[in-house]
C-alpha cells in the first residue's frame, strides 16, 4: 500500500480545514465530508475526506456537535484560519468614502467622534461596535483659558489636542482682575501647551509660583486649578458600545441562555470589554481574539477584532467589533483597520489649531 508523503498529507489537511471554516462561516451549518466532495474540487474521495476530517478533529481544529452531524471549527481552528488568511480584504473605496462623509457631518468634538465610531462599526459589521476613548491623562494640552465670572469665581476651560474639552468653575480666596487673569491665562498657555495633561498639574504650580513669587491671589488660583481642573485620578478611558442587540440575535447563542446572560452582563458593566481593549492597546495595531483567547468565560462564544488608534506617534485608544466566532474575518479586519485609519486622520484634524 502506498504511503502518503507527510508533507502532502499536512497540505491536504490545511486546505480542507480552510474549506470547512469558509463553508461554515457562510452557512452556519456543520460541514460533512459529502459537502466537501460536492462543492470543493479537491479531487479526493469521500473516504479520504472523512479520514482527514477525523485527523483534524483529533488535532483539535474541528469538533462534532452531534455524532451524526458534520463538523464545526474549534477556537484553535479559527485561529489557524485567521493566521493563514492569504489575502486580507481592504475597505472598498465606496465604503471608505461613506465613512468620511458620516464623520464630516457628525463629528465636532472627541465625544462625537467616539459615538460615531462605535455606531459606524456596528452598522457596517452588523455586530457590536466598541470604542475605548483616550485616557485624559495621556492627552496633550492644546489650550487653557481662564474667564472671569465676577467676584472670586473663574471659569477654567482646557482643550486637549484630540478634541477633549473640560471646564470647571473655580472659586478663589481673593478676586483677580480680568486683565491680570488674561495675562496669567496667556502665560500658562504658552508654557504648558503640548504637555500631557498629567504633567500640566505639576507644572502649573511651578510656573505660577515662579512668575508671581507666590503672590497670594495667583498662587491660590494655581492650587485650585491643579486640584480641581487637572485632577486626573478618575481619567480612565470611557467605553462606547453600539449594536448590543446584534449579539443576541446570533443563532449560536439562541440555545445558550447562560452564555447570553454572561454577555449581557459584560456589555452592561463594560469593565471586561474595557480590559480586553486595554490589553489590545499594549500589543498595538491589529488584534484578533477568538473565544477562549479572550481569557474570560463570559466571552468564550465571541471574537473581538480590534485595532489601536493614535495621536501623532502616541497610541491613545482602541476600537473594534465584538461578534460571533463564525464571522468573515477578512472583511471584519478590513473594516476595523479602515475605521482606525480614518479615526487617526480625524484626530489629527482635531489637533490642528
Amino acid at each position: 500500500m502506498r504511503t502518503l508523503n507527510p508533507r502532502t498529507n499536512e497540505d491536504r489537511k490545511r486546505k480542507l480545514l480552510q474549506a470547512v471554516i469558509f463553508h461554515y462561516v457562510r452557512t452556519g451549518k456543520p460541514v460533512g465530508s459529502q459537502v466537501i466532495v460536492d462543492k470543493y474540487n479537491f479531487g479526493l474521495s469521500s473516504a479520504t475526506v472523512r479520514t482527514l476530517l477525523l485527523q483534524l478533529e483529533k488535532d483539535g481544529y474541528l469538533e462534532q456537535p452531534h455524532t451524526s452531524a458534520g463538523r464545526v471549527p474549534t477556537d484553535r481552528g479559527y485561529r489557524f484560519y485567521v493566521d493563514t488568511l492569504v489575502e486580507v480584504q481592504t475597505l472598498a473605496s465606496a465604503e471608505e468614502e461613506r465613512i468620511h462623509k458620516e464623520y464630516a457631518a457628525r463629528t465636532k468634538e472627541l465625544e462625537d467622534l467616539m459615538v460615531s465610531t462605535s455606531q459606524m462599526l456596528s452598522s457596517m459589521s452588523k455586530y457590536t461596535g466598541v470604542v475605548l476613548s483616550p485616557r485624559l491623562d495621556k492627552s496633550l494640552l492644546r489650550r487653557l483659558q481662564l474667564i472671569p465670572l465676577g467676584g472670586t469665581q473663574v471659569l477654567a476651560v482646557i482643550v486637549s489636542q484630540n478634541g477633549f474639552i473640560r471646564h470647571r468653575v473655580v472659586t478663589l480666596n481673593h478676586p483677580i482682575s480680568a486683565e491680570r487673569l488674561s495675562d496669567i491665562s496667556t502665560m500658562l498657555s504658552e508654557k504648558l501647551t503640548g504637555l500631557p495633561l498629567a504633567d500640566v498639574r505639576t507644572q502649573i504650580l511651578h510656573h505660577i509660583e515662579t512668575a508671581e513669587h507666590e503672590r497670594g491671589e495667583t498662587f491660590s488660583l494655581a492650587k485650585e486649578l491643579a486640584t480641581e481642573m487637572f485632577e486626573l485620578q478618575n481619567s480612565d478611558a470611557q467605553l462606547y458600545v453600539d449594536g448590543r442587540e446584534n449579539l443576541f440575535s446570533l443563532p449560536e447563542l439562541n440555545d445558550d441562555y447562560d452564555q447570553m446572560s454572561s454577555l449581557l452582563r459584560v456589555i452592561e458593566q463594560k469593565s471586561l470589554l474595557t480590559s480586553a481593549l486595554e490589553r489590545a492597546m499594549k500589543k498595538q495595531g491589529l488584534s484578533v481574539k477568538i473565544g477562549a483567547e479572550n481569557n474570560r468565560p463570559e466571552l468564550r462564544s465571541v471574537s473581538l477584532v480590534s485595532s489601536t488608534y493614535k495621536v501623532g506617534e502616541l497610541t491613545v485608544g482602541a476600537l473594534g467589533i465584538l461578534g460571533p466566532k463564525r464571522m468573515e474575518y477578512g472583511r471584519m479586519i478590513a473594516l476595523v483597520e479602515g475605521v482606525s485609519r480614518i479615526v487617526n486622520q480625524m484626530l489629527e484634524k482635531m489637533g490642528q489649531p
